[in-house]
C-alpha cells in the first residue's frame, strides 16, 4: 500500500510539474504574441511596415497577420494570401531543386559546367554546381545588371558572348544572379522541363503551395496580387521574368507550408539540407562577409552565423518596392517570414532587432522610426512649409525616437527628384544640409538639386560649401567650373 502511495504522489507529481510547465510555456507564448502585435502595430502607424509577417516556434505560430493596402488606389486589403514577389528569397527553391536532383543521383554538387553543356564558352567549363551555389564561381552580374527586363534567355546570351571570369574561379565570393540562372538551366537540363514547370511540379505542388509561382502571366491578371510603391508612394512595376535568382511570387501562407517543409524534411534528407545551411569555402579558406558588424558565411541560397551560442540561417530578396525575407532560428526552433510591397520604407535591422528580442529575451524594444519614414509622412499631409516645419520640431523635441541618418534623408530627396517633385527634393536636401552640417556629401547634392532647378548662384554656393568641407571633392570643383563657364557665356 505504501509503494502505492507513492506511486500516485510521483504520478501527481510529474503531471502537476508538466501542467505548470505548459501553463508556463503558454504564457510566454500569449506575451510574445501580444508584443509582436505591438511592435506590427507601432510600426504599420509610422510608415515602417506594410505586408504580411509569420512568426512561429516548433511549427506552432506564434504570430500571423496583414496590414495595410495590396492596392493604394482601389484600397483592397492585404491578406495572408496576398501574392508578393519574393525576389532573391527564390535562390533557396532553386538551390533545393538542385538538393533533390543530387538525391536522385542525377547530379553531384562537385559536377561542373562542360558535364551538362559541352558546347558553352571555354571558361564556363570548370565552374562546379556547389561553386554556383555558393556565389564563388567567378561570375558576376555586371553585365546582367546592364539588362532590361530580362529573361534567362537574355542572361545567357551575354554569357555565350563573354569570353572570361570577371573574378578567378574559386577565390572570391562575389553574390551573382548570374550563377543561379546557369543553376536553372542545368535544372532545366536535367529535369526536361521548363524552371516555372520543375517548381511547380516537384515543389509547390506537393507541398500544396496553391498561390505560389514562377510563372509570372499566371500572377499578372490574378486579383490576389500586391502592387509595388517607392518610398514616397508612386506605383512600380517589376518587368523581369529571370528565375532562378528571383522570379518566385508566393503569399506568406505558402512560405508558411515551405517553413514547415524544411523543417520536417519533407523534400530532401536532413544530411542534405544541412548543406544548404553550411558554409562554403573559397580556396583559401571559409566564406566571410561582414554585414553590420555581425560575420556571416553563404550557403546553398542562405546567409548563415552564429550569435550567443545561437545558429542561424537567413535570406532576403528587394526589388523595386517588394522585399521579402526569412530567418530561422536553428538552436531555438523560431523561425519568422515577411513580405513587403514598401520596401524602402521597411525598417528592416529595427525590426528584426525587435522581433529576436521578444523570442529569444521576451524583451520588447520599440524601434526607431526611421527618418525617412516621418518626412514622407508629414510631407503627404502637410503643405511642404509647414511639413519642413514641424520635421524640424519632431527632430528637435525628441530626437531619440527617430533613426536619423544622412544616408537615407539624401535617399529619398532623390528619390522626389527622380520623380520630377523638384521643389520638395531641394527642400529636402536643404533639411539634410542642416542636419548634417559638416557633411561635404550633402552640400554636394543640395548644390546638385539647385542646378537642375537653373538655381545656378545657390548651386555654386552650395557646392562651394562642399568644397571647403573636402577639398579632394572633384565634382564640386567640375561643377564650379561649369557654372562659372555658363555665365560666362551668357554675359
Amino acid at each position: 500500500m505504501k509503494y502505492l502511495i507513492c506511486s500516485v504522489l510521483v504520478a501527481f507529481l510529474f503531471f502537476t510539474s508538466c501542467s505548470e510547465k505548459l501553463i508556463a510555456q503558454q504564457k510566454k507564448r500569449t506575451v510574445q504574441a501580444q508584443q509582436l502585435d505591438s511592435l506590427f502595430i507601432f510600426s504599420h502607424s509610422n510608415g515602417m511596415f506594410n505586408g504580411t509577417i509569420m512568426v512561429a516556434k516548433n511549427d506552432s505560430i506564434l504570430y500571423k497577420k496583414a496590414f495595410g493596402y495590396a492596392n493604394e488606389e482601389t484600397k483592397v486589403e492585404i491578406s495572408t494570401e496576398s501574392i508578393f514577389y519574393i525576389a532573391s528569397v527564390a535562390k533557396q527553391f532553386t538551390a533545393m531543386g538542385i538538393m533533390m536532383l543530387q538525391e536522385q543521383g542525377k547530379l553531384s554538387f562537385e559536377d561542373k559546367i562542360k558535364d551538362f553543356f559541352p558546347n558553352y564558352p571555354a571558361y564556363l567549363q570548370d565552374i562546379t554546381i556547389r561553386q554556383l551555389l555558393n556565389h564563388t564561381s567567378g561570375l558576376t552580374d555586371t553585365e546582367y545588371y546592364k539588362l532590361t527586363n530580362p529573361s534567362n534567355e537574355d542572361v545567357l546570351e551575354i554569357l555565350m558572348k563573354q569570353d572570361s571570369l570577371e573574378l578567378e574561379n574559386g577565390k572570391t565570393f562575389r553574390y551573382s544572379n548570374s550563377g543561379y540562372v546557369m543553376l536553372a538551366l542545368i535544372i532545366e537540363q536535367i529535369a526536361e522541363k521548363p524552371i516555372d514547370q520543375f517548381f511547380d511540379e516537384e515543389i509547390f505542388k506537393p507541398l500544396e503551395m496553391e498561390n505560389t509561382t514562377a510563372t509570372k502571366s499566371l500572377v499578372e491578371t490574378s486579383s490576389k496580387k500586391v502592387m509595388s510603391y517607392n518610398q514616397i508612394g508612386a506605383k512600380t512595376k517589376y518587368g523581369s521574368s529571370v528565375v532562378g535568382p528571383g522570379g518566385i511570387y508566393s503569399t506568406i501562407d505558402d512560405l508558411e507550408k515551405w517553413n514547415r517543409a524544411l523543417n520536417s524534411n519533407e523534400l530532401v534528407s536532413k544530411q542534405t539540407l544541412s548543406e544548404a545551411f553550411k558554409n562554403g569555402e573559397l580556396n583559401n579558406g571559409p566564406i566571410s562577409l561582414i554585414i553590420n558588424n555581425q560575420a556571416y558565411g553563404y550557403g546553398f541560397g542562405w546567409l548563415q552565423y552564429q550569435k550567443n551560442g545561437r545558429n542561424y540561417v537567413q535570406h532576403d530578396g528587394e526589388v523595386d518596392g517588394y522585399k521579402s525575407f526569412i530567418k530561422k532560428n536553428l538552436t531555438d526552433g523560431y523561425d519568422y517570414i515577411f513580405l513587403t510591397n514598401q520596401g524602402k520604407s521597411l525598417a528592416m535591422d529595427e525590426l528584426t532587432k525587435a522581433i529576436d528580442g521578444i523570442l529569444e529575451k521576451s524583451e520588447y524594444i520599440q524601434p526607431l522610426i526611421p527618418i525617412a519614414n516621418l518626412i514622407v509622412k508629414e510631407l503627404e499631409a502637410e503643405e511642404l512649409t509647414i511639413a519642413i516645419r514641424k520635421i524640424k520640431r519632431a527632430i528637435s523635441k525628441n530626437p531619440e525616437a527617430y533613426k536619423i541618418d544622412e544616408s537615407s534623408i539624401n535617399g529619398l530627396a532623390y528619390t522626389y527628384l527622380r520623380d520630377d517633385q523638384k521643389n520638395i527634393a531641394v527642400e529636402v536636401f536643404k533639411l539634410n544640409s542642416e542636419v548634417f552640417p559638416n557633411s561635404f556629401n550633402a552640400f554636394d547634392s543640395l548644390a546638385e538639386s539647385y542646378f537642375s532647378t537653373g538655381q545656378f548662384g545657390l548651386s555654386k554656393a552650395n557646392y562651394e560649401k562642399s568644397l571647403a568641407l573636402n577639398p579632394d571633392n572633384t565634382n564640386a570643383k567640375d561643377m564650379i567650373e561649369r557654372i562659372d563657364k555658363m555665365a560666362a557665356e551668357n554675359k
